[in-house]
């Protein structure tokens, strides 16, 4: 994918947005960057830890199965496929989350010490983020239009990923000089789409949600944007949400990836559809299907 370059773009006034936005909040994964793989090695990795507990134990051949085959459903793990599934705690929940729901399922098949065993096995699995890689070619090249096209706009992200993982990908990404503030899952005392994440992040930044646009791949990010009105909530295809979720679930609109919105076509959807004052005063009807809270 070719990133947009300053000499190539057009500089048509119709193409600008009337609304210029003081912060552009990003999701993290699925969104800048395919950590798809991180997931694909920690689900592979647990699976495995998980099975070797269950040789210690009375459980038939049988239990097993279905004991994994729970961990799976619960965590949103699709073995056959090698897939994260849509809004699952693995493609867009936070760490608490997903060990959380696993220590569940392992309470349920009589696995003693499950809370201590998963947290334990999760702080040992080594480092899962090697090779997560950005989206698009040259992601400080797009930091960097955007923010000449939005003069004086802050860029935050915000994830459900933890402080760690996120600090590597940025530094991965080199995006030390363009990411002005950043929340994580393991900050908050709700993660998406409670609006806690959100809120944070104006209050640091000192803007109010309406002057926000919102960018994600998943239900939690649209409806995290919806519910705390946001003046534009974008829903992007690069991750695990598709066209009809995400606009089932509160996007105003959908763009292929974040580098449509430095092109023409993007700018102008953007403009056409960013909520009015009168928007923002009204609810969404948003699907359970996307709420991941626990």
């Amino acid at each position: 994918m070719t990133l947009l370059r300053d000499n190539n773009k057009q500089s048509n006034d119709a193409m600008q947005p009337s609304w210029t936005p003081k912060m552009i909040v990003f999701d993290k994964d699925g969104t800048l960057g395919d950590c798809t793989q991180s997931m694909h090695i920690w689900s592979k990795r647990m699976t495995n830890v998980i099975l070797d507990e269950c040789q210690k134990t009375d459980l038939s051949a049988e239990q097993m199965d279905q004991l994994i085959r729970n961990f799976h459903t619960a965590i949103g793990w699709d073995p056959l496929h090698e897939a994260l599934l849509p809004s699952s705690y693995l493609s867009s929940g936070t760490w608490g989350q997903i060990l959380h729901a696993t220590t569940l399922v392992l309470d349920e098949g009589n696995i003693p010490d499950a809370k201590e065993k998963v947290q334990f096995w999760h702080d040992n699995l080594g480092d899962i983020h090697a090779n997560d890689k950005p989206l698009i070619d040259d992601l400080p090249g797009f930091m960097s239009i955007l923010r000449q096209q939005y003069e004086g706009v802050l860029i935050a992200i915000c994830t459900s990923d933890d402080r760690s993982a996120t600090n590597s990908c940025i530094k991965n990404w080199k995006l030390q000089d363009y990411i002005d503030f950043s929340i994580c899952g393991d900050e908050v005392m709700e993660g998406k789409p409670s609006v806690e994440p959100i809120m944070t992040l104006c209050e640091r930044a000192q803007v109010t949600p309406q002057d926000c646009i919102v960018v994600g791949d998943t239900t939690a990010d649209t409806i995290m944007g919806t519910r705390a009105k946001v003046g534009l909530t974008i829903g992007v295809l690069t991750g695990t949400g598709t066209t009809d979720l995400l606009l089932e679930n509160g996007a105003d609109i959908i763009l292929r990836s974040i580098e449509d919105m430095i092109q023409p076509t993007g700018l102008e959807s953007m403009s056409n559809t960013r909520k009015s004052s009168s928007d923002l005063t009204e609810t969404s009807s948003l699907s359970s299907e996307g709420d991941l809270s626990l």
